[in-house]
């Protein structure tokens, strides 16, 4: 059935930034989270992030009794994470591209927000941006294909969401509608939430749209 719902959920990150993160524009408020695994996991449930960033996942998995995993590329965020959740035995300093090459065990749902690209730039964060893959087909290529590898790890029909935005701070990018259409030749694109903030944050965008999925029978 067809998912087209609306979220409100506040905009706050619940534990103090490492001191390299530049501002506080956090893309995945713990609340979100929250939300989202009371929707579609229970207790025990394993979940996975393939984009670990600062840990939102981590953090709010082992609040409410889910059994997180993840990836993380960048050193900084992987150190800073690693020292301050109890499950770091299940978090992988890497590239989620190589997902295969760790010992990851079949997820019951997966949540994410990948890093963003407008498709104006050429500078790809799926490579680092190394100039030899620069450009913004590249980095939806480069999404599908660890997304093909995220399929592999979870349960048939597991959920599996991704949180992002349509950029507009220069022109206007549509980038929750190319990731939807890459990653339905992988997955079954089933819906999107609609999330909205309960209060008003100055510069930030009043709304995030989260794309639900759900992997094909194996």
């Amino acid at each position: 059935m067809p998912i087209s719902e609306l979220l409100i959920v506040p905009y706050k990150y619940e534990r103090p930034l490492p001191d390299f993160q530049e501002g506080d524009d956090i893309k995945f408020p713990d609340a979100l989270v929250r939300a989202l695994l009371e929707k579609y996991t229970k207790t025990g449930d394993k979940v996975f992030d393939p984009f670990t960033g600062l840990g939102t996942t981590f953090f709010v998995c082992e609040e409410m009794g889910r059994v997180p995993y993840g990836i993380e590329a960048d050193d900084k965020r992987y150190q800073w994470v690693a020292e301050r959740v109890q499950s770091k035995q299940h978090l992988y300093h890497g590239d989620s591209a190589d997902m295969g090459t760790f010992d990851l065990p079949q997820m019951n749902f997966s949540i994410t927000s990948p890093p963003y690209m407008p498709n104006w730039h050429d500078w790809n964060p799926l490579y680092g941006g190394e100039p030899a893959y620069n450009g913004y087909d590249r980095y939806l290529k480069r999404l599908q294909e660890i997304y093909k590898g995220v399929c592999k790890i979870m349960q048939p029909e597991a959920t599996i969401i991704l949180q992002a935005d349509n950029l507009t701070n220069e022109k206007f990018s549509p980038l929750v509608w190319d990731i939807g259409k890459a990653l339905s030749e992988v997955m079954t694109l089933e819906g999107e939430i609609l999330v909205t903030w309960s209060e008003n944050h100055e510069n930030k965008s009043q709304f995030t749209q989260c794309l639900v999925f759900r992997n094909r029978k194996k």
